[in-house]
């Protein structure tokens, strides 16, 4: 199958126009393209084809993986390790609203893609005629600043609970981004456990997920995993639309190569993060898929080190400069407000590996 949009969105002709997009196509209907789809591709005369070998070839030809905010930051360096696993059918979820996203997909491979706002209808056609084989669901409203609860709780939750509803009707694995902010200012940061305050909007639509997902952990059939990444940290590869919530590691190395020095808050030789560096997380992701089962883990490397620390040591690594290019600066009451100033992951629930490859 060349281009999922074309077996979806415009499979009888190819060039279905914005208003057709909500056809609903019969099981015949499909039966029926699939086959002249095969047939045009393959340069076949127009001969029956049994069931049996109708249901063989749309098998092969349909079976699709989905990453949701596949443009995005871990979403897209999912894509490539993909990719280089051999794996390009895959349809690739997101907004691209921002032209800077171009530069985290312009060299992924990919066999289609689709608007954040038209998914969940999708997905479901897509369920119903046996087209997934796993989704990754990745995409979201990741600032922790946004203040509009309205927006988070339709954008993170209910989209969330929406694909989760049909992966369980349609047994589909799913792995779906959670957040280590569910654990606001608690330092018992157990992933078995939901029983924690939210401090944002952006806490508490991850944190209502989680909870809406432990309904799917005793159904044998269903594989429904979320993830609650920690720090998940890289050299700026793939951030460059992320404004203020890149990575630790890499807006303090912009700063320093613009500017000579690194702002820190003050405190920051106290506050404590799990950083896991961007590779790892993504290997514990379908590590996940593969070897998992339903229920929520934590994605960290289960040790801690300070803002100043990690600045300390990229001056002294990348520029050989010392401390003194360190600079403490107030921080913002808008940040203060909910800001964790510790996070570690407890690994013992992960049913499937640690951060380290065996």
């Amino acid at each position: 199958m060349k281009n999922a949009e074309e077996s979806v969105a415009r499979l009888d002709s190819g060039h279905h126009t914005m208003e057709e997009e909500d056809k609903k196509y019969t099981k015949k209907e499909v039966k029926e393209i699939v086959q002249k789809q095969f047939r045009e591709e393959h340069k076949q005369p127009e001969v029956p084809l049994s069931d049996e070998e109708q249901k063989r070839r749309t098998k092969l030809m349909q079976k699709m993986i989905i990453v949701t905010g596949g443009a995005g930051f871990i979403g897209s360096h999912l894509i490539k390790v993909l990719n280089d696993q051999g794996r390009e059918d895959i349809l690739l979820v997101d907004d691209l609203t921002d032209p800077r996203k171009l530069q985290n997909i312009n060299t992924l491979k990919f066999q289609d893609y689709a608007d954040k706002s038209k998914f969940i209808e999708l997905l479901g056609f897509l369920a119903e005629n046996d087209m997934v084989e796993r989704i990754y669901h990745l995409g979201a409203e990741s600032s922790r600043q946004c203040k509009d609860g309205k927006y988070l709780m339709e954008n993170n939750y209910q989209y969330t609970c929406n694909i989760m509803d049909l992966c369980h009707l349609n047994k589909i694995p799913l792995v779906f981004a959670s957040s280590a902010s569910v654990y606001g200012q608690s330092e018992k940061q157990d992933d078995a456990s939901d029983d924690y305050t939210p401090e944002s909007y952006y806490a508490l639509s991850k944190l209502l997920t989680d909870r809406y997902s432990r309904k799917f952990m005793e159904i044998a059939e269903d594989r429904i995993i979320g993830l609650r990444y920690f720090n998940v940290n890289s050299d700026g590869k793939h951030e460059q639309h992320k404004d203020d919530m890149k990575s630790a590691l890499c807006w303090m190395t912009e700063q320093y190569e613009e500017t000579g020095y690194i702002n820190l808050f003050e405190g920051s030789r106290e506050f404590s993060r799990d950083f896991i560096p961007v590779e790892s997380a993504i290997w514990m992701t379908m590590n996940a898929m593969e070897k998992g089962r339903s229920g929520i883990y934590n994605v960290g490397q289960e040790k801690t080190r300070t803002f100043y620390n990690l600045a300390a040591d990229i001056l002294e690594k990348d520029f050989g400069s010392d401390q003194s290019n360190i600079r403490f600066i107030p921080m913002p009451e808008d940040i203060a407000e909910g800001y964790q100033k510790f996070t570690e992951a407890n690994m013992n629930n992960a049913c499937f590996g640690t951060t380290l490859r065996p």
